[in-house]
């Protein structure tokens, strides 16, 4: 066996600890010869991982990875190499065959020139770490899972894949006609300067809003080498730090709105339409076959497709009749950068560093946060698109042989919307248009094209909150700050119930809902009564989320409540329900209630799903909420995820962290080494090859 592991709890980790010192002498020279890293997992699992080198962090890391969630980084490798329909059957058929016309993998493959040597290294050892934990457990594992040994390559094309499929999304949406700035889920982040808080800390709040299932998973974890010295989230099966800090720097992200994608309809030659029209005249379009092994029972059968590409991307719907195809331009295609820019932003010392990572331009979109044990906080609304005529309109398809159509180079990085130490003293930013991030932001809607920015966008809920909040204040304590990091304001309930009330109690006075109106005077009482926050004993909550869900589809406040009030009691049999018995979130056999809004009544804090006629149980919203303060030489951070970091059913790890996502509450990050070892239950000694 290459490693051995130590269960130590309690008491028995500082026994572990005095004897490990005091025969330091020998084991610990024995570890130099050997080249060893250390996992030392804390109490909720997390693991913090030294090693001389940032290839034997990188190589334990992907041991460590290995442990909690194998076959879903596994998955998600077969994701990219477009094999899932080889184990899992036709369900995945058409994904598979869509990544490998993408030719993600190929891609990959295709690395040098765009990923540094030295990175490469730290990314085949991640590899290493991986394959050593299947080699050392396969008779532990499903078969699918034991024969499969993870490259180098993998893991750059799930990168690629993650950062790509938002433009396939784009791209999916502009096709069928639909709004493309309307998918995803949001996202909040916010920052402070040493000028607007009490104690001198520079402060910066991370809360991705994503699904807690599927590819954009997080995972968390600290990493000690040479270079590395970073904590924070990544996704499974990746590398390096997406989401967090090191000694120096913090950052995050959130979804931004710019245009990753075209369609573009090309003219076809009506006696041969493989030739498609181009400013200059005609040209060929490329074909390729793929095959796909797709499971059934015991089998595994061939399916073949062909697919065509233009001088734009891959044909994605053709009229041959009419004589035009349609192809996809997807921004980011090809470009790898992502993982190499991530690396650098893990080591970054300082906002010059930082920028310098940024000019990379692996990350193709995100409005993108930073702060510094210097003070400084910063934010770009990033975007590595092409430029492009703004004749076209971007929800429709680009004429492909006019050639004020075509895109052109990449926007210049400077020429991005940034905001670098605001007077005001804070940045915010919640899937919002760049100018709304702080008081006098000093950007201007119309000095940025239409692809780029929405100029007729308003701030949303959740902006309205951070900026009312961060700019109402001169200084705020650590405690206001972590309070506004779990906020659960209902801003709907501020633009919009007053009047309501007003409506309601005028009809309910001239003798309106005399099927309900007992029903009807309690469930007014309770609105009247709320203090407008997303909690989960407040029934308030629970009349007011019904009630604005029928007003949406009203739009009159009294229709509105007399259907609410039936739809509380055709569920409940009464209108005093507590919002916690409503909006719940479960992992195996746990069911536990969740404060917040969702997606369609807006907080801070939230969490949602589509609502069930009677119940919502939440699968999405806050994912990997960070928090942290710092100062030079001392940082303080705080961090949750929904369930907890093992995705095995048995491990003590799979839902320990639901009781504080239920409460609003985050758990303390152990990031010195002392602190570390005092928290540490289990230690794994990892040789090294």
């Amino acid at each position: 066996m290459l490693s051995s592991k130590l269960v130590v709890v309690g008491v028995v980790v500082m026994l572990a600890l005095l004897v490990a010192a005091l025969f330091a002498g020998y084991v610990w020279r024995s570890a130099e010869t050997e080249r060893v890293a250390y996992i030392y997992r804390d109490e909720f699992g997390v693991p913090h991982i030294y090693a001389d080198t940032d290839e034997g962090v990188m190589y334990a890391f992907g041991y460590a990875q290995a442990e909690d969630h194998l076959e879903n980084m596994i998955k998600n490798y077969l994701a990219v190499n477009g094999r899932l329909s080889e184990f899992f059957g036709e369900a995945y058929l058409q994904q598979d065959l869509l990544v490998k016309a993408l030719k993600i993998k190929e891609t990959a493959e295709n690395w040098e020139g765009q990923i540094s040597p030295e990175v490469y290294v730290l990314i085949r050892s991640f590899a290493k770490g991986v394959n050593i934990y299947i080699e050392e457990h396969g008779d532990e594992l499903p078969p699918w899972v034991a024969g499969y040994r993870v490259t180098a390559e993998d893991i750059i094309a799930l990168q690629y894949y993650a950062m790509l499929s938002r433009s396939i999304s784009w791209a999916t949406k502009e096709l069928k006609g639909a709004s493309a700035e309307s998918a995803g889920w949001g996202s909040n982040e916010w920052a402070v300067a040493p000028s607007k808080t009490v104690d001198g800390s520079t402060v910066l709040l991370g809360d991705p809003h994503l699904p807690w299932s599927g590819l954009n998973r997080w995972y968390e974890a600290h990493l000690e080498g040479d270079k590395l010295h970073v904590y924070g989230a990544t996704l499974y099966g990746l590398p390096f730090i997406l989401i967090g800090f090191n000694r120096n720097i913090t950052w995050t992200l959130t979804r931004n709105g710019v245009d990753l994608a075209d369609i573009f309809v090309e003219k076809l030659n009506p006696e041969d339409p493989t030739l498609y029209l181009t400013e200059d005249g005609w040209r060929r379009a490329e074909s390729l076959e793929i095959t796909v092994k797709v499971r059934k029972g015991d089998e595994l059968k061939p399916q073949h497709r062909v697919f065509y590409y233009t001088r734009h991307g891959l044909v994605v719907k053709a009229d041959l009749e009419r004589g035009f195809a349609y192809a996809t331009a997807l921004e980011g295609y090809g470009n790898l950068r992502a993982i190499e820019e991530m690396y650098k932003i893990n080591v970054a010392s300082n906002l010059e560093e930082f920028k310098e990572a940024l000019k990379l331009r692996g990350l193709i979109l995100w409005n993108v946060l930073y702060a510094d044990v210097n003070g400084n906080i910063y934010y770009v609304y990033n975007a590595a698109i092409h430029l492009k005529s703004e004749k076209y309109s971007h929800y429709k398809p680009r004429l492909g042989w006019e050639a004020d159509a075509q895109w052109g180079n990449i926007i210049p990085f400077d020429e991005l919307p940034q905001v670098e130490n605001p007077a005001s003293g804070f940045i915010q930013n919640n899937n919002d248009m760049p100018w709304f991030v702080t008081v006098n932001s000093g950007i201007r809607p119309g000095d940025y094209p239409t692809y780029l920015v929405d100029r007729n966008a308003e701030m949303n809920d959740r902006g309205i909150r951070a900026f009312t909040v961060l700019s109402g204040k001169e200084k705020f304590t650590a405690k206001e700050l972590y309070n506004l990091a779990v906020d659960v304001h209902v801003v709907a309930a501020d633009k919009y119930l007053d009047s309501a009330l007003k409506e309601i109690k005028e009809a309910l006075t001239s003798g309106g809902f005399a099927d309900h109106i007992d029903a009807a005077r309690k469930a007014l009482e309770i609105l009247e009564g709320w203090n407008r926050e997303a909690l989960k004993d407040e029934p308030g909550m629970t009349v007011f989320y019904f009630w604005y869900r029928r007003y949406r589809q009203t739009r009159d406040a009294v229709e509105a409540f007399w259907l609410a009030v039936e739809d509380l009691l055709a569920c409940y049999g009464r209108v005093d329900v507590e919002w916690g018995s409503v909006h719940v979130f479960s992992r195996g056999n746990i069911t536990l209630p969740i404060e917040g809004g969702d997606h369609l009544v807006p907080t801070l804090w939230m969490a949602g799903h589509t609502m069930a006629k009677c119940r919502e149980v939440c699968v999405s919203g806050s994912s990997f909420t960070m928090l942290v303060y710092l100062k030079p030489g001392n940082i303080t951070a705080y961090t949750l995820i929904p369930y907890g970091e093992s995705e095995n059913p048995s491990s003590p790890h799979y839902a320990d962290q639901m009781p504080l996502k239920s409460q609003r509450r985050l758990k303390p990050v152990h990031l010195y080494r002392e602190d570390v070892e005092k928290h540490s239950i289990e230690i794994t000694r990892l040789k090294l090859p």
